[in-house]
């Protein structure tokens, strides 16, 4: 396993242990505002990341590869560069509703019985 996919691996990890820790009831705006925070950020990173892999795969030759199901490698390298350049776009939109989140959960704050 390269780095990168290693590194990915962790990544995924994490956000699986991050869905599993949903079960557990709601939590605040406070802390929801931490939480959309880094999820922000890693929105951030996906595009570049996306961006990457589709250039990889416009390097990599068709020819040297095979595709299982008896179909042109070349185009199955086409179609998966599709994908993941409509994923890296979708990923920035993502990543700007994130933002959008964030900020507005940045002005909240907690009342107090004093106030």
């Amino acid at each position: 396993m390269t780095r990168l996919a290693a590194a990915v691996a962790a990544t995924a990890d994490q956000l699986r242990a991050a869905n599993h820790a949903t079960v557990r009831g709601a939590i605040t705006p406070t802390e929801t505002y931490d939480v959309v925070g880094n999820l922000d950020d890693l929105a951030h990173r996906l595009p570049q990341l996306l961006d990457f892999l589709v250039r990889s795969l416009r390097r990599a030759d068709g020819t040297e590869h095979f595709d299982d199901r008896g179909t042109d490698s070349g185009q199955a390298l086409r179609l998966a560069r599709g994908h993941l350049d409509d994923a890296r776009h979708r990923a920035a939109e993502l990543a700007a509703h994130l933002t959008h989140a964030h900020n507005e959960l940045g002005h909240l704050g907690q009342l107090r019985p004093e106030d």
